[in-house]
């Protein structure tokens, strides 16, 4: 039995004692807008990734290969009394890459509408649309990811 124990030691031991660190994936975040509402989100967005496990913020205009979220951000009340209440936010998650044709390989999208108090929480409920994004590429694409 304590063979058997030294054995499995000596066989798993490089496997927990050099595990390398999962791969941060760089992320920009690219913004047209406005509307001080979308501008917070988008900023809020930001900082979920800076504060990620997973992310990395990077320049949407870096030229390294990368995941960008693009963020079209609209105040959709033409009153005057309710501008700043409320925006419509869309999302497109990009990978980008030197070489890439076009402006880009699509890999998903999102539509969200945000008021002022809820900010961080908008940031938040777009997340899952980067996770599930990046997700998509490393099962269907690894040529791709493997850039990143």
């Amino acid at each position: 039995m304590q063979v058997l124990f030294f054995i499995l030691l000596i066989v798993l031991t490089p496997h927990v004692c050099f595990a390398q660190p999962a791969k941060k994936v760089p992320v920009g975040v690219s913004h047209d807008g406005v509307d001080a509402v979308g501008r917070s989100v988008a900023r809020a967005v930001e900082d979920a990734i800076r504060r990620s496990q997973r992310f990395r913020l990077v320049a949407a205009s870096a030229t390294m290969p990368r995941i960008i979220i693009n963020m079209y951000s609209i105040d959709p009340f033409n009153a005057p009394q309710f501008q700043g209440h409320l925006s419509a936010i869309a999302i497109s998650v990009v990978y980008y890459g030197k070489g890439t044709p076009g402006a880009g390989v699509f890999l998903n999208m999102a539509v969200n509408g945000c008021g002022p108090e809820i900010i961080e929480q908008c940031a938040k409920n777009l997340i899952p649309t980067l996770v599930d994004a990046v997700d998509f590429l490393q099962r269907h694409d690894p040529e791709l990811w493997n850039t990143l």
